[in-house]
């Protein structure tokens, strides 16, 4: 329920928006360096995978605070995942798991823009919702379905909270974008005692287009 009401909540933030703005929607697609970041003793450990994501974006301008800065939200599809180690630390991590899940990703950016040459150079940042839908794990164990939290075996958490950070350069409505995913919350289902907390972290290119 409050995965529900969340999502309410950002679809009623967007359309007050839109009502009030000039809006300008656009849509993205491109490939990502997905990986999963596990600190173990003083050390930073990560697995990682190809993954993808497809997303619908609006534009809308926030001149009453700064002429140049715009509320950007997106709806993305990513496919996301990477690997992990089960153990407390490495000598003792005698499990190594990979997955790979898709999930409903809802970045809520600041964009600031300026114009450089023909060209226009956008800044953005801003907090990012992440919603797991199904996936897959394989270890030396077993190969399972993802059940995002409802299993007492080794499993993913269904949501997570990110830190979203890019720019983006746009010529004749056509943009590149490099964006950079922070999760800042444990992805573990379960957790046994003195195994280490695991983050998904993605980075993507993409190319999009602005129906300006």
């Amino acid at each position: 329920m409050r995965k529900v009401g969340l999502i309410w909540l950002v679809i009623g933030l967007v359309v007050t928006s839109l009502s009030a703005q000039k809006v300008d929607f656009g849509v993205r697609a491109g490939g990502s360096y997905a990986s999963l970041v596990q600190k173990v003793g003083t050390k930073y450990e990560s697995g990682s995978k190809m993954g993808f994501s497809v997303a619908g974006m609006a534009d809308i301008p926030l001149t009453f605070i700064y002429k140049r800065l715009s509320f950007r939200p997106e709806i993305a599809f990513v496919n996301q995942g990477g690997s992990w180690y089960s153990g407390a630390d490495l000598e003792g991590m005698a499990l190594f798991n990979k997955c790979w899940y898709n999930s409903l990703n809802i970045p809520l950016n600041i964009a600031f823009t300026f114009p450089f040459y023909d060209f226009r150079i956008s800044l953005y940042a801003g907090p990012s919702f992440d919603f797991a839908l199904f996936g897959e794990m394989s270890s030396r164990e077993t190969d399972v379905k993802l059940t995002f939290g409802h299993s007492e075996e080794k499993d993913l958490k269904p949501f997570d909270l990110g830190v979203n950070m890019g720019f983006a350069v746009e010529y004749n409505r056509y943009f590149f974008s490099i964006n950079s995913n922070l999760g800042t919350l444990d992805r573990r289902a379960v957790k046994r005692e003195g195994e280490s907390s695991v983050f998904q972290n993605n980075v993507t290119f993409s190319l999009g287009y602005f129906f300006r």
